[in-house]
């Protein structure tokens, strides 16, 4: 099935001043990616550097500390930030095909990056494969709730949906 663009038919809608109540509820949805997401995702980094490990420990992947040996995961982590950052880029472009190939860079280097499976996700959705979209949504909702971030969870749920309901609503 060919991909419709949400964005291009609003932004059509708009222009030719056609705001339908199924056009206001892709504005918000589309304001929650941008707008309101990388607040989340914000609060969520913070929270976790006012929990930092001692001293020569770093976070694992259940969210325990652990010593750090030689550095390697640190520097990995680092890696993949960087690549998350170009992958932000990319999509900031319009670039969904590169953003998927950096989060998926990222996300080899630190496997329980959540904001890189949520902004993947919601990339590949865009490139019109709206259920491997989801998986990825499902597995940062994974990671949160095995972080004991119950509510950041629920937060991929709803987006997961409004992928659903974009499905269902022919959008995809």
């Amino acid at each position: 099935m060919k991909f419709k663009s949400p964005a291009k038919g609003l932004l059509t809608s708009i222009y030719n001043h056609e705001l339908h109540p199924k056009n206001m509820s892709l504005i918000f949805n589309l304001c929650s990616v941008v707008i309101i997401f990388p607040i989340i995702f914000d609060s969520i980094a913070k929270a976790q550097e006012q929990s930092a490990c001692p001293s020569g420990q770093i976070r694992d992947s259940n969210g325990l500390c652990s010593p750090n040996s030689q550095g390697e995961e640190s520097e990995s982590m680092a890696s993949a930030k960087e690549f998350f950052q170009k992958g932000r880029e990319f999509d900031i472009e319009g670039q969904h095909q590169g953003a998927i190939a950096e989060y998926t860079r990222a996300i080899k280097l630190a496997p329980n990056y959540v904001e890189a499976y949520f902004y993947r996700g919601n990339a590949i959705a865009l490139e019109g494969q709206p259920q491997k979209g989801i998986e990825d949504l499902q597995k940062a909702a994974a990671i949160l709730e095995s972080q004991g971030q119950s509510e950041w969870a629920a937060a991929m749920r709803q987006q997961e949906e409004i992928i659903r309901e974009g499905i269902q609503d022919g959008e995809f």
